[in-house]
């Protein structure tokens, strides 16, 4: 779990709560802001905040947590992360699926 006080690797932080109040413009900002600073992993955590799915977000946390403590993304942590995007992406109706890749 990440320590969400923590906020030296975050990208552009926000929180769970924050995340889920946004409108789709302020999220698809949020995206695009984070993707343009190299902050995927961030992105990833807070897409499955929009999910509500305790389950997704506690493990797409711990692969943030894992990025950091790494210091990079390793490769079987990159796939974890890709494996877990796409079950997370399918969460999704198929336009809101359009406007969030297009954002990444």
């Amino acid at each position: 779990m990440i320590n969400k006080k923590d906020n030296s690797f975050l990208g552009y932080l926000v929180s769970e709560n924050e995340v889920v109040n946004m409108t789709q413009k302020q999220f698809h900002d949020l995206l695009k802001t984070n993707t343009d600073a190299n902050f995927h992993s961030e992105n990833i955590v807070y897409i499955s905040y929009r999910t509500g799915n305790t389950n997704l977000i506690s493990e797409d946390e711990n692969i943030l947590k894992k990025h950091q403590d790494d210091g990079c993304l390793t490769f079987d942590n990159s796939q974890h992360r890709s494996e877990v995007y796409n079950k997370l992406i399918n969460l999704f109706l198929p336009e809101r699926r359009k406007t969030i890749s297009e954002c990444l």
